[in-house]
């Protein structure tokens, strides 16, 4: 009966050992999940309104942008979430997607500014070539 008293010892140990490893597993699967996140909402399409407000906040972007201060225009896009960057191009009718980063956003609304000054750019006199 030795043997027996010394195998149930045994098995009582190691349901003991896996208990405990049990219980680790179950601690590090819980500090290791990450919280769910609620799924990010899709903005709401842009309204008449919308598109309105954001062009004309794309214009004064743009005229402080040829004053000269590029760099406070700069800072004042840049200040913009990614989202709000984005509605104002999309609003401006420069392609941009949902999913793009905000530095080509940036980058985007960039060359709409140079493109936009030299379409508007006034042109000197035109010598003429004639006989």
């Amino acid at each position: 009966m030795n043997e027996l008293d010394e195998l149930r010892a045994s098995i009582l140990s190691l349901h003991e050992k896996m208990d405990r490893v049990l219980v680790r597993l179950d601690a590090l699967q819980t500090r290791n999940a990450s919280p769910s996140r609620p799924p990010k909402q899709k903005p709401s399409p842009l309204t008449q309104d919308d598109i309105t407000a954001l062009q004309a906040q794309f214009a004064r972007l743009y005229e402080r942008w040829i004053d000269g201060n590029e760099l406070e225009t700069q800072d004042a896009l840049e200040q913009l979430d990614a989202d709000q960057l984005r509605r104002l191009a999309d609003a401006n009718n420069l392609n941009v997607t949902s999913k793009m980063p905000k530095q080509k956003v940036l980058h985007l609304i960039g060359a709409r500014f140079r493109e936009k000054k030299q379409l508007h750019k006034p042109s000197g006199p035109r010598e003429n070539h004639g006989p």
